[in-house]
């Protein structure tokens, strides 16, 4: 029991552990001339933006398919998702 305590501690502790920002990454790739943590986080910034879906106007609403394990999003008009919805 208290393996499992100490192991939680731990994983929280390490989740609470500060990020450099993309700025200080940068920074320090520049000083050191390894680009490897910019790239990473990079990457991670561009996959956490692709599962988000998009921001749609006023007026509509954002309507998802998951394709291949591929989400894509497009904005509707909400009258259409309505009818769409009432039909079914």
């Amino acid at each position: 029991m208290k393996w499992i305590l100490c192991l939680g501690m731990l994983v929280l502790a390490s989740a609470c552990a500060p990020m450099k920002t993309l700025e200080e990454l940068e920074a320090e790739a520049l000083r050191t001339g390894d680009w490897t943590l910019v790239e990473q986080r990079e990457r991670l910034i561009e996959k956490r933006n692709a599962r988000r879906p998009p921001s749609c106007p006023a007026g509509q609403v954002s309507y998802c398919e998951k394709n291949i394990g591929i989400l894509e999003c497009q904005c509707v008009s909400k009258s259409i998702m309505s009818s769409v919805i009432a039909s079914r």
